[in-house]
């Protein structure tokens, strides 16, 4: 297996990556920075996110797996002491194989149209001013919102940004999308759902109004066109796919990260 050690740019980084690209090489392990068949991130959530921008043309034909070298590492397989276990699991190929898929985010601005991808979250946000808009399902009208803005995450991303908000961590097996509201407004002239909505991998949330203003965060990235009319947000058939242990349980990354 051919494998490219990812990392941010850091002096701090950069020695730990050559430390472990030798060890690497020590055990005749290929590696191959153009096309890996595995990219081994080493760092935390961020460092994954942006590992999966990196290869996203790969994404059919790359594996990720990561060693926490960061703070949470919820994303992370393995711990900075268990680099040797890495590898001895590496040479005898004691893994096994999760996929998820992104979310798929069509924005339609007054002028053009624009694409996005995201493993965790897309959100839409005006952080000056109230956000008025209406949210459909499947172009089913839903509600009329009034707040800073609107999160939908995938099951995977459920325990990032979409948690803060109050929004349900959910089994990263069980495919689906939620939406969560960011600060709404609830009066007696203003209301909405007021809680995360979880709905079918086959549904698409649309956000329409006034949108001007606005800011698309998706994953680390934004995008700020100050002329948005519409974004719908649903299940790519692109997926990342994800290295784990043989022993792997989610509920034990569940404890590890948020309980004890």
């Amino acid at each position: 297996m051919k494998v490219k050690v990812f990392i941010n740019i850091d002096k701090k980084d950069i020695k730990i990556k050559e430390s472990i690209e030798k060890k690497l090489i020590d055990n005749n392990i290929v590696i191959d920075n153009d096309n890996p068949d595995l990219v081994l991130y080493l760092g935390g959530d961020g460092t994954f996110l942006r590992a999966v921008n990196a290869h996203f043309d790969q994404l059919d034909k790359v594996k990720f797996v990561g060693i926490n070298y960061g703070n949470l590492g919820f994303f992370c397989e393995y711990q900075k002491d268990e680099v040797d276990a890495f590898i001895e699991d590496l040479k005898n190929n004691k893994f096994m194989v999760t996929e998820h898929k992104l979310l798929q985010a069509d924005a339609v601005f007054e002028d053009k149209s624009e694409v996005l991808y995201a493993v965790n979250e897309v959100r839409i946000e005006n952080p000056f001013r109230t956000m008025i808009c209406d949210v459909l399902i499947n172009n089913e009208p839903l509600e009329s919102f009034h707040g800073n803005g609107l999160l939908v995450a995938t099951s995977f991303g459920s325990s990032a940004f979409n948690k803060s908000l109050g929004g349900a961590i959910v089994m990263s097996d069980f495919e689906c999308l939620q939406l969560t509201e960011i600060a709404t407004i609830q009066n007696n002239f203003n209301r909405s759902l007021g809680s995360s909505l979880i709905v079918s991998n086959k549904e698409k949330i649309t956000i329409k109004g006034n949108l001007k203003n606005t800011v698309i965060g998706y994953d680390y990235k934004t995008l700020s066109d100050g002329n948005l009319k519409e974004l719908t947000i649903y299940l790519s058939d692109k997926k990342v796919k994800m290295l784990h242990k043989q022993n792997y349980s989610p509920l034990v990354k569940l404890r590890r990260s948020f309980i004890k």
